[in-house]
């Protein structure tokens, strides 16, 4: 065996035990702070969270599991394209199952003498159109012969998809709004964080079609922006969580 085999087995071993630990954690949590699948609904409702971190806890796991069995016979995109598949499928699941349960429990209680206080969802139209527009170059790159049809420079665009997704889907009422308030700071913060991550990844393709070999100088600033770019993300997310209400 090579080392980049040797690495590539190491590498979703790590990754792969580490899920499989954070999803123990979430299968087994009983509402502690800062661990679990957390959502609005999982807030408002004891039912839901319960519901919902089994199913979290038990997709993250499966996901583990399968990253660690998967890594020795994959190319190294492709472990990112499990994890994207799990999580993302294990996502949806514990939302909807959050979702219903929510649902199923205020169907249960008697109706309250005066309607709750309406969630209006944060307007994150322009980072959707940012996202659209810069996973469409990136295809278009891709479709026009600019970039090669490596598996890890398609998984790079599809990522881009995904992050798409992950911001409509988060920018919903009662999804991504975590703290008491509801204010939706959180999910405005997320969507600029997300359109940065966007914009980096096709600025990162448009340079490899554009100089195929690029000098050591520009890979070390292209490097640097890209590191640039996570802790503009990290920083925004993080800011807008303590906005939210989260310290």
């Amino acid at each position: 065996m090579n080392g980049y085999g040797l690495l590539r087995i190491l590498y979703g071993l790590f990754l792969g035990l580490f899920l499989i630990i954070a999803g123990i954690l979430t299968f087994t949590s009983k509402g502690e702070p800062g661990i679990g699948f957390r959502i609005g609904y999982t807030y408002l409702s004891e039912r839901a969270r319960r519901k919902a971190n089994r199913v979290s806890g038990i997709g993250t796991i499966l996901t583990g599991i399968a990253l660690v069995l998967l890594s020795p016979f994959l190319p190294m995109p492709w472990p990112f394209a499990v994890i994207i598949a799990g999580l993302g499928g294990t996502l949806l699941l514990a939302y909807l199952t959050a979702k219903r349960e929510y649902e199923l429990e205020e169907l249960s209680k008697e109706a309250p003498e005066k309607p709750g206080r309406r969630i209006e969802p944060p307007r994150v139209g322009k980072y959707i159109t940012l996202q659209a527009f810069f996973a469409g170059l990136s295809f278009v790159l891709l479709l026009a012969g600019k970039l090669p049809r490596d598996p890890g420079v398609v998984l790079i665009a599809i990522l881009q998809l995904f992050l798409l997704a992950l911001t409509v889907f988060v920018s919903r009422p009662l999804v991504f709004q975590l703290a008491p308030k509801f204010n939706g700071k959180m999910a405005l913060g997320f969507a600029r964080a997300m359109a940065a991550v966007s914009a980096m990844v096709v600025l990162q393709l448009a340079v490899a079609a554009l100089n195929p070999k690029a000098s050591p100088l520009l890979v070390i600033l292209m490097l640097l922006i890209s590191l640039g770019a996570v802790f503009y993300a990290a920083f925004t997310a993080l800011t807008s969580a303590y906005e939210e209400g989260y310290y």
